[in-house]
Parts: structure tokens; sequence; C-alpha cells
């Protein structure tokens, strides 16, 4: 290793070469060079000084008088700065500050010393500290004057990083006077930090705010002048309110509701007079809520809506890993909960972080065989049990639906059928309805040779292979794609027997509903009693909202605005799009629901019929407005299947199968055909007497039919419509042909309905079941009878009157006869909104916005309710603030149906008032 060093010394060059020596060797021989180096320079200096060399006597001389200190004197005589400068005398606060080596004098200036509070004494010994540093200092050093006086300046520079920035002690104050500190109020839960006297503990004693001593403690004035003095007046007679009736009746669910809800106002007004951040007000508003729903539900234990307003608010206050946790423990304590378990199934499926195929399905599974365990060791509560699977089911056959593991989820629906309908016949829904592969892969080609970008590539042909890929290939069949195999050990966990009858048809609506078949009606308490209310993400497809398109009693919803998109709304597999596979899936639906109806009994059997009549009554609806093209081969077999299943002997003499095929017949326009069809089956039944006591089958069917054909007369609108409608209620009710309609007959036919009605309110009745929602009921048929008797012959106004009569009867007597309820509110609705329609000007409109919107806001799940309010909207246009009531009564309601259809209606708004817009200059229409 060679270094060579290079130094200076006066004004030569000398070098040092060091040769193969380590590095540690290099650095000693620097330190030693270095170290002789500087002694040179200082033996130099003492030389220049000695007076024993002539020659460097001058220059001794000069350095002398240049390290002499330069008084100010000197310095403002300078030639180069002569400014007109006044010196100051020096300051009597001002200390001297002599140095021992060469006796250099500075001036420092100090303050003086101000008397300060006992608070500020560490700061006034650190002052003093820092102050004695910096003073010693100039002892060190003699060749530097100190600089204590501060430059606020330098504060204020941007271009000076922050470590170069001298850092000060500022305090600011606005004025001389004295700052009085607040007192704090000893509340009866703060412990003092200090040790207290044996007085003050009875001082706080006393002050302890107790029942007794409220009168006796004196609380601060109120301000009046405060901004928000009235509102915070109105929330505390508010809260003082509820926390009263609460206080007296703690079972009142719907006041603990509204309770919570309350406390939105409370936050908003906190929001605008109180100070604090926003996030941690939103986090204190949901803990005050849960404390409160949490005292709810102890005098309310297992009430499914505190729980789930509970859980809603849970998600909103803590993220979604914390909730796991809290759920977890919480069910550990209580596994028989199915509310619980679902909140804890979707804090995982709901997280972005948590959310993965398998860990949910570990959940559900989970969740199934704990219920399956607890109904095994119970008999009283297996009914209860057996219906948490099956909500379970709903919600496990949801996400594998939209995780696109559809064929999964037909494996498990395929199973849960063989297990629990079928006792011989176990190859009754091995149904194989696959699409044609060679025509799937000409279509792929054409998308892939169309020259489009990616990712519309991707997506098209996605969209092809989930329209026609939702059967799980064999294990002997060729596959590309491995998931799409799919054995039956794969998903037995799943798979639980159903042994309650009562949950049989529950669990056919339940696989039908994941299928994609719509409830027809569709209604609030039939989804609630289904157990197929309380989950958000149900709308997972279009298909779910079709029922808004079919008519009932007798008014025109149609809208073909509403629901435009209905085509690119749709999620295969579909049978709304026509694109490969959707008759396939389509023929797949149809064929179920016959298996099913072929596997069931009785009146599980008859309400699965007539759910297979009503949807393809739906299916022509659509396509004669448009919506849905029916496939050309399945439009032919809808007659082939009504004809051949009224030809059977068990159904030759089923007046509700004759009422459905009429209506079908009606629908491909042949009027009379359906007329005809209605009264042959009129004719069959044997009925005699109306029994407002123990009614017969036979007596709820022939209601039904003169309620069908009085509304079928009404929609037809023949000539004298009115006495063609009131001869068939007179018949009805009379029992008796009859040869036109005389006043007598009338007041007749009056007085029979009003004592049938009037024994009807008054009995007892029983609730019915999720069944019987899709049979006809007697007492909801009569009362719609009635309703149209009154109508017809005394006008809305009176018959509005004794719907709300009988609405309200039926309200006090049980909470259980909701649907009988909301089967009444449509009609109210649909009698005021008939006769808006007919008559304009009448002024009825308010009354039915009033009626209408009290019916939505208890039953929001109900679309055909939604549908009469979407049509009534197109009518109107209502924009401004009728529109914000509107959109404030769906968002209200929670429920996902009616916050998607405020969408739908602002959007139906929109493209009416364009279609209404006309062109200045033609004169004509857009």
């Amino acid at each position: 290793m060679s270094v060579l060093i290079f130094s200076g010394f006066k004004g030569y060059i000398v070098c040092f070469a060091i040769e193969n020596r380590s590095s540690e060797s290099v650095l000693r021989c620097s330190a030693v060079f270095f170290l002789l180096l500087d002694c040179a320079f200082q033996f130099q200096s003492d030389l220049e000084k000695m007076s024993l060399f002539p020659a460097y006597a001058d220059q001794a001389k000069n350095l002398e008088e240049s390290e002499r200190p330069v008084t100010n004197e000197e310095w403002l005589e300078n030639s180069s700065f002569k400014p007109h400068l006044i010196v100051n005398p020096p300051n009597e606060n001002s200390i001297s500050i002599e140095s021992s080596d060469d006796d250099i004098v500075e001036e420092i200036s100090v303050p003086k010393k101000r008397k300060k509070d006992k608070k500020k004494k560490h700061h006034r010994a650190k002052d003093s500290k820092t102050t004695e540093r910096q003073v010693q200092e100039p002892e060190l050093n003699q060749n530097f004057s100190l600089d204590l006086t501060q430059t606020r300046e330098l504060l204020t520079v941007n271009t000076i990083t922050r470590p170069a920035v001298a850092k000060y002690r500022v305090q600011y104050y606005l004025s001389e006077r004295t700052r009085n500190r607040k007192h704090r109020f000893k509340r009866y839960f703060t412990q003092s930090r200090n040790k207290s006297t044996e007085s003050d503990k009875e001082e706080s004693k006393e002050q302890t705010l107790t029942k007794q001593n409220l009168d006796k403690v004196g609380f601060a004035k109120k301000d009046a002048n405060f901004t928000g003095f009235r509102q915070e007046e109105e929330l505390s007679r508010r809260t003082a309110h509820f926390n009263r009736n609460l206080t007296d009746n703690p079972t009142d669910v719907q006041m603990w509701l509204k309770y919570v809800e309350f406390q939105d106002t409370v936050y908003q007004f906190e929001k605008s007079y109180r100070k604090g951040s926003i996030a941690k007000a939103q986090r204190v508003l949901a803990e005050r809520k849960i404390s409160i729903l949490d005292k709810a539900l102890t005098n309310n234990q297992g009430n499914e809506q505190l729980l789930r307003e509970r859980l809603r608010v849970a998600v909103s206050a803590f993220p979604a890993d914390e909730l796991q946790t809290q759920l977890k423990t919480v069910i550990e304590k209580e596994k028989d909960n199915i509310v619980l378990w679902q909140g804890y199934i979707e804090a995982t499926q709901c997280s972005m972080a948590h959310c993965n195929s398998p860990a949910v399905l570990a959940l559900y599974i989970e969740c199934l065989s704990t219920m399956h365990k607890l109904r095994r060791t119970t008999v009283s509560e297996k009914y209860i049990f057996e219906q948490g699977i099956l909500r379970t089911l709903f919600q496990c056959g949801l996400f594998l639906k939209q995780a696109g593991l559809f064929e999964q989820l037909w494996t498990v629906l395929k199973m849960y059928l063989e297990l629990n309908l079928t006792s011989s016949n176990k190859a009754i829904f091995n149904v194989e309805r696959y699409c044609n592969e060679k025509e799937l892969l000409e279509l792929e080609e054409v998308v892939l040779n169309s020259q489009l970008p990616h990712h519309e590539l991707w997506l098209r042909v996605e969209k092809l292979r989930e329209a026609c890929h939702w059967l799980p290939r064999m294990g002997d069949q060729d596959c590309e794609d491995p998931q799409r195999i799919v054995f039956n050990e794969d998903v037995v966990e799943l798979i639980h027997p159903i042994t309650s009858p009562e949950n049989i048809f529950k669990l056919v609506a339940t696989i039908l509903t994941l299928l994609k078949v719509p409830f027809l009606p569709c209604r609030h308490s039939t989804m609630q009693d289904l157990g197929l209310d309380y989950v958000p993400w149900c709308l997972d497809s279009i298909e779910t909202l079709l029922p808004v398109f079919l008519p009932m009693y007798s008014i025109d919803i149609s809208n073909k605005n509403l629901l435009r998109d209905t085509n690119r709304l749709a999620v295969g597999p579909q049978y709304i799009k026509a694109l490969p596979g959707q008759e396939e899936y389509l023929s797949l639906i149809m064929a179920v629901m016959e298996s099913c109806a072929e596997c069931l009994k009785n009146q599980d059997q008859l309400a699965v019929r007539i759910w297979w009549f009503k949807f393809q009554r739906l299916l022509i609806i659509l396509d004669v407005q448009g919506i849905f093209k029916i496939p050309p081969n399945f439009k032919k077999k809808i007659k082939t299947n009504v004809k051949d299943l009224l030809k059977r002997e068990e159904y030759r003499n089923n007046e509700i199968f004759y009422v459905e095929y009429a209506l079908i017949e009606k629908l491909f326009g042949n009027n009379d055909q359906c007329m005809r069809i209605l009264k042959t089956a009129l004719s069959m039944n044997q009925n005699t007497s109306i029994q407002p006591e123990n009614w017969t089958e036979t007596q709820t069917n022939q209601c039904f039919l003169y309620r069908i054909l009085v509304e079928v007369t009404i929609e037809l609108k023949q000539e004298n419509v009115k006495d063609s409608v009131l001869e068939l209620l007179v018949k009805l009710v009379l029992q008796r042909q009859i040869t036109g309609v005389t006043n007598g007959l009338i007041m007749e036919a009056e007085t029979k309905f009003n004592i049938v009605t009037t024994a009807l309110l008054d009995m007892e009745l029983n609730n019915l079941k999720a069944v019987e929602h899709f049979l006809p009921d007697f007492l909801t048929e009569w009362i719609i009878c009635n309703g149209w008797f009154i109508f017809w012959s005394k006008g809305p106004l009176k018959a509005g009157s004794f719907l709300e009569n009988a609405i309200s009867t039926l309200e006090a007597k049980s909470v259980g006869l909701s649907f009988q309820i909301e089967v009444l509110h449509e009609f109210y609705c649909s009698i005021l909104f008939k006769y808006c329609v007919e008559n304009p000007g009448s002024g009825i409109f308010k009354m039915l916005d009033k009626v209408l919107f009290k019916s939505i806001e208890k039953y929001p799940n109900n679309l055909y309710l939604l549908a009469v309010l979407a049509k009534e909207q197109s009518l109107t246009k209502n924009m401004g603030i009728s529109a914000w009531k509107v959109q404030d009564l769906l968002l209200k309601s929670g429920r996902a149906v009616a916050t998607i259809f405020t969408l739908f209606l602002s959007d139906l708004v929109r493209l009416e008032h364009e279609n209404a817009i006309t062109d200045s200059i033609t004169e004509n229409y857009r």
C-alpha cells in the first residue's frame, strides 16, 4: 500500500511517502505528522514575536496593535463608516463580565426579575440556568463577542431548514388583566388526585346528586343569550319525555328505537353549537346509542329489532377486527342467537381485509352445525332452530351466488331438495340443462376478433361464460376450469335436514328465491315470515324487483320508464336478457318448480302451483310491455303446460287454477274467453250461504271468484260498469241470482255486508302461516268486496272511512295479523289512486299521499305499494320539496328495496320531464 500525504508549510509543499503499510499504520503516521506540523506553526509564531530577531521586529509590533481591543469610539471614527449615531449610556441593569485571561469587559443586558406565580417557578429556574450557562461561556473563548439578543425574524424565514433556525420560548400577553381560573364542578364520579381532608370528604358527600338533595343543590344559571338556547331547551324537554316514558314502560321497543333515533338530533345540535372533532363526536354518538340499546336489551331480552339496530350502530363505531372480537365473545355465551351469528358472519364477509371464500364458508358451516346441535337437544324450540338454519342457508346461498360459485350453490340446493322433499325418487332433481358449448365458443371467437380494448374483451367473454356456465360438470367430463367440478363431499357440511312440516314450504321458497324467482305478489309480511327481510345485500339481481309490473285491483300501474335498464342490470345466469343460456336457465327454473310441486302435498303443493302460474303470467306481462323477450319455444309451451295441468284428475275442479288460466287468456287478448272461464269456475262452486264463523274453503274460493270477476269487469271498462259491478256484489252477499239492481237490493246487500263484516272483525282471528300468504283468505277477500261495494255505491271517501275502521280494529286485536292489514292497505291505496286518475281535480291526491306514505313507512318491502308510488310520481312529476319528502320516506325505512327505489324514482321523474319537453319552433314533443 502506498500513500502520499501533502501539506503546505510557509509556501513549501512537504510530501511524505509511506509504502507497504497497513491502514492503521497510515492513520498513526498521519496523526504524528499533523502534530509535528502544528508545533512548527507555533514555533514560527513565537519567532516572529521575539525581538531577538530584528528582521521580525516590525511584524511583532503590528501584531500587538492589531490584537489590542478596539473601542466603540475608534470604530465609529473609521473612514469607511461615519454615521451620526448617538451612543447610549450603559444600562443600570447591565452587569459587566470580566474575562480572567485578557481583562475583557463586556456588558450584557439582563432584565429585572419580576414576581411570578408559583406555577411559573420551574420556568424561572430553567431560564436562570440558561443565563448562567450563557454568561460563563465567554471565559472559554476570548476571540468572539456573545450575542444574547433574540432575532425573531429568523423564525419567519422559509428558506432555512428547521435545524438551522434558532428556537426561542416566546410568551405573548394580550392584556395586563389577571386571568381567572375556571373552577371545576365536583361530580359524583370524580376522584381528587390529592389527598383530601375529612372536611373535604364530608363536603363532597353532601354535594353528591341524589333524589333527596336535588332541590338543595345550586346549579349555574342558564344563559338565555346563548344562540341555541331554545333548541337546547327543546332537546332537554324531549329527553325528559323519553326518560319518563321508558321508565314507566321499559318494554316499549318502538319507544327505545325512537330514543336511539333522537340521538342523531342531539348530535346535530352539538355539531352546530359545540366545538370538537367531528370524527370523535361520531364515535361518541355511536357509543351513546350502544349504551341505550344495551339498556333496552336488558328489559327486552332477545328482541330482534333491538339486536339488529345495535349491530348496525356497532358496525359504524368499531373497526372490523374489533367488532369480530366482540361478537365472537358474545356468541360464545349465546350460541342460540341467530341474529348475533348473522352479525358475526357479516363482520367478516363485509370486510375487504378479512373476506375470502374459505373463511366465510367456514363460519357458515360453524353456524349451521351449532344450530343443528342445539336443535337435537331440544324439543320445544326445534321449529325456531330450523328457521335459523333456513335463514343461514339463504345468506350462504347469496354469498355463493355473488362470489361466482353458482356450481356450488346449485349442488347445495339440489342436496337440500333431495334430502327433505323426496323419499323414493332421488333423481327427480337431476336437471341437466347444459348450454351449447360449440355456440358459446363461436361467440367468444367473434368477441375476441372484434379488436376491442383488453378490458372490454375480458368483460364480454366473462358475461357470456357466466350466462352459460352455472351447472357443475361431472368428474369424467373434460373441463378447463376445475372450479366447475363440484362433488357432494365439497359441500356436505352445509347440508342439514328440515324435519318440521311447517318449514318445508319455507325451504322451497328460500331455494326458489335463490334461483331468482320473485315473490308474486311481493309483500313485506311474507318476506318477514320467511326470514328473507334482514339481508341488506339480497338485491343482487333485477329479477327481485319484477313484481312491480304485476297489476292488481284493476288499476294500471304499467310504466315504460320504470326499470328501463332491465337488460343492463341483469346478471347471469338470468332469463331476462336475450343471451346464450337464457332459455336453458328458464327451463331449469320451471322444471324445479314443477318438481317441488310434485313432491309437496296439500296447501304447500297448491301454493307452489299458484306461484308457478303467476310467474308465467308475469313473463307474459313483461313480454307485452317490451321489457322481456320470451323465447319462441317457451311462449308456445305456456298454454300447453297450463292446459295439461288442468286436465289432471286432481285439478279439474280447482277454481283458483281456472282463475289464473283466465287471467293468462286475458293477457293474450282473449277477453271474452277470460270472462267465460271465470263464470264457468263460479258455476262449479257449490257454496250456498255466507258464514262469518268457521268458513270453508269453498266459501273462500267463491268470494275470491266474485272479487276477480269484479276487478276484470272494471278493467275491461265495459258499458254500465257500475251496474255490472254492483250486480255481482249483490249476488255474492245475498247468495241468489238477480237480474238488474234496484235501490231495495242495494240497501239489503248493504245491511248484509255490515252484519257479516262486523262479525268478522269482532271474532278471534288466527295468524296466517307463510304458505297461506299465497292462497286466498276469506277475511281480506270479503272486506275487499265490501270496499268495492261502498266505493261504487257511496264514493271513495265512505270507502276510505270503512277501510280505516277495519284496519284500526285489526291492529288493536293482535300483532300477528300483519298480512291481512297489509293487503287492506294495498286495496285502500288502489281505490284512492283509481279515483284520482279518473278525477284529477277532485282534491283526493293529498289523501292518497297521506295513506300511501303511511303504508310504505309500515311495509317498505311491498313492491305493489312502491309501484303505485312510482305511477303517481310519473303523473305528477313532483320535484323540489315533494320529491324530497318521497326520498326521505324511502331512505328512512332502512330496507334495500325501498332505498334502491329512490334512484329509480328520481330517474323516472327526469325521463318524464324530458318526454314532456316541446320544441318551440316545430311544437312537437321530443
